[in-house]
């Protein structure tokens, strides 16, 4: 079985970061998907608007957000 990459991108010093990545391998485990998480911590702006970085923390799927709304997203930053 081929794991699916999930990103989590976040702030350092960002409180729900260990969270997001926990409820991704709840979520996975209960669906029964094998999934490689990484883990990456974002701390420069000019960072956050390559990896159009809208707020930490940011789940990706297969390079896909989450968040429905965060293709119309235009800000991106650490703040």
């Amino acid at each position: 079985m081929t794991a699916i990459q999930v990103d989590v991108l976040f702030a350092p010093g960002c409180t729900n970061a260990e969270a997001a990545r926990d409820a991704v391998e709840r979520v996975a485990r209960a669906a029964g998907v094998a999934v490689e998480i990484a883990s990456t911590p974002v701390s420069e702006q000019a960072e956050a608007r390559r990896l159009r970085f809208p707020g930490s923390p940011t789940i990706r799927v297969a390079g896909r957000d989450l968040e429905p709304r965060a293709e119309a997203v235009e800000q991106f930053g650490l703040g």
